[in-house]
């Protein structure tokens, strides 16, 4: 028998419980991020593991660290049922692929993917680094139509350590929810991974419709978390079994004081990667605003604890 999904208020403790330990990494004070917006071929996972390397390849020689693609980038984002048919373990061969894709290139991966576990299925976000497989992601609120196809909830929110950066993630529809940026917060992210899997329609047309719709609500969150938040979506249009689905594009990278880094801006669908730069956040919150947090809130005393007033 298949889990119900968890109350959220549930799947906030549960957060708090199953953080990963950060290593003692290098302590950098930026770090460069690409944000990839590719086409992707539905069901395809060798066709779109090879499409991505190479985008990965030139985000690299731009000096991009951490490389991010969209929600269920691998087999392209659907919720029709043959979607599972393409669903792998992780780690698993694919994220083998993506490992030494990783370490060849001396980067850091986030990638959609459709997980199988067993005879459960879920929407998956998963992390490689420079020396291998760092862990996943489970979209915890998927859907009721992706639940209709199989997916089923995650029930944790890690966080890994990322050049010194405090690095989370969260799923497309988890951004409808205060307690996945509650949780994001009590897990004192600097960097939140936001990828999405949006058809054209009511959330937007093309990448500078797409992308402004999501600085309404994404810029609260940010400033909430104070962390930065990475939104991106897939490109152009993909063949899946029962229509050709069209997707907006676009990707913005919001700061943690909701200010926009930036965002691609064409009005068009086509494939895109932005690359940035990332600061602490400690860095770019003011003097008087960072005491004034610490002294009102418990989590950012802590986090920032070591931080001069």
């Amino acid at each position: 028998m298949k889990d119900r999904p968890l109350p959220i208020a549930v799947i906030v403790l549960l957060s708090l419980l199953t953080t990963h330990t950060i290593s003692s990494a290098e302590n950098r004070t930026s770090i460069k991020a690409a944000l990839v917006s590719p086409r992707c071929v539905f069901g395809d996972v060798d066709a779109n593991l090879l499409h991505f390397s190479e985008l990965a390849e030139d985000a690299q020689m731009k000096g991009a660290r951490l490389i991010c693609f969209p929600e269920l980038a691998l087999v392209s984002y659907s919720i029709h049922k043959e979607v599972l048919n393409y669903a792998q373990p992780i780690p698993g061969p694919a994220t083998k692929k993506l490992e030494a894709l990783a370490h060849r290139l001396d980067v850091y991966l986030s990638v959609g993917m459709a997980e199988r576990d067993g005879d459960e299925h879920y929407i998956t976000q998963a992390l490689v680094g420079p020396d291998g497989y760092m862990g996943k992601y489970r979209k915890s609120l998927p859907t009721k139509g992706e639940q209709i196809c199989g997916f089923l909830p995650g029930k944790e929110y890690p966080v890994w350590d990322v050049d010194g950066f405090r690095f989370g993630i969260l799923i497309c529809a988890d951004g409808r929810h205060s307690a996945t940026i509650d949780a994001m917060k009590n897990n004192m992210v600097d960097v939140i991974h936001h990828p999405h899997g949006n058809w054209v329609g009511g959330l937007g047309r093309e990448a500078e419709e797409w992308t402004r719709s999501k600085i309404v609500y994404f810029a609260p969150r940010a400033i909430h978390a104070r962390a930065h938040i990475l939104i991106n979506n897939s490109a152009e249009s993909t063949e899946q079994p029962d229509k050709t689905h069209l997707f907006s594009s676009g990707a913005v990278a919001i700061d943690p004081l909701g200010q926009i880094i930036k965002r691609t801006e064409q009005t068009d669908r086509s494939e895109k990667v932005i690359i940035f730069e990332l600061k602490k956040p400690e860095a770019l919150i003011p003097p008087g605003e960072l005491k004034a947090l610490k002294r009102k809130d418990p989590v950012f005393n802590k986090r920032f604890e070591k931080t001069g007033d």
